[in-house]
């Protein structure tokens, strides 16, 4: 399962001399590859399968306006070791066959925010992320999960970023020590979901209620942290993976805080799980003046 933690490289990437932008094209539904330097080949093999190598670019225009800044615009990770040789591509003819994590939507969503210096990174090369530098002090693991979180409305892999579960926090859910079943339960939702119907609940909610609330505490992560709360908010199966294949409908899912999944996901006595109107009706019950 991906997380910041797999944020180890940055590439700079250009098509056209910076004209256009670089692997726009591409799309989640199927592997594409990512170039480098004819005269670098051993850079091509630096990164491993499940290492992710943020790309950056710096078009000379955008929507027919000179530009000044340097864009963040793809998240992606090698799905095979093999170097392939590209034969169109005389100057960058070595290749990986790369998935796309996350792709900004528009591509040039996401500018460079102001801290970073994309100075030693600009060379087409795989940079470390450490290579990326900053002028908050941050260090290797601080730049990971602010990347992660600059890409994280645009995350497109097959998975419910919006847990952002590590499966080192899977004790976190309430786990009894040594249950299999649970923890297989949630790595199934790690890696079976579908990023995509979450945005698009979001989308909805958003459009008939103008915020993002938890379904069972009302919290608005807007309203209490500001702008960095902005758009965020987890999001819950109703119905659990574990259960089989099926099709996913915005009804069997639910818009809620990160303590309100937590405790969805953690077991009862009687080895059950809390659903949605449970628990929302034992917040009211435990604060009867906050409840609606």
């Amino acid at each position: 399962m991906y997380n910041a933690k797999n944020i180890v490289w940055i590439k700079n990437v250009k098509r056209n001399q910076g004209n256009d932008w670089a692997y726009e094209e591409v799309d989640c539904k199927k592997p594409f590859l990512l170039n480098w330097p004819s005269a670098k080949g051993g850079s091509a093999r630096t990164p491993n399968v499940g290492d992710i190598i943020v790309l950056f670019q710096k078009p000379n225009k955008i929507n027919g306006r000179k530009n000044y800044l340097v864009h963040l615009t793809h998240l992606v990770s090698p799905i095979s070791e093999k170097v392939i040789e590209d034969p169109d591509r005389p100057d960058h003819r070595w290749c990986r066959e790369v998935q796309l994590i996350a792709k900004a939507n528009p591509i040039y969503a996401i500018s460079n925010p102001g801290y970073y210096n994309f100075f030693k990174p600009n060379r087409g090369l795989t940079n470390p992320i450490i290579n990326l530098e900053n002028d908050r002090g941050w260090d290797q693991a601080q730049t990971q999960e602010d990347l992660w979180r600059l890409f994280s409305d645009h995350l497109c892999i097959k998975s419910d970023e919006d847990l952002r579960i590590t499966p080192e926090a899977l004790e976190d859910f309430g786990v009894v020590e040594g249950d299999r079943i649970i923890k297989e339960h949630i790595q199934l939702e790690l890696s079976r979901r579908d990023a995509s119907i979450v945005q698009k609940l979001k989308e909805q909610t958003l459009k008939k209620h103008g915020k993002l609330q938890c379904e069972c505490c009302s919290f608005d992560f807007l309203e209490f942290y500001g702008p960095i709360g902005a758009n965020f908010i987890e999001c819950h199966h109703k119905k659990h993976i574990a259960d089989g294949e099926r099709i996913t409908k915005a009804e069997d899912l639910a818009l809620v805080c990160s303590n309100c999944h937590r405790m969805l996901h953690r077991k009862l006595e009687d080895g059950s799980y809390n659903s949605t109107d449970s628990l929302k009706e034992k917040i009211q019950c435990q604060n009867p003046l906050d409840s609606n």
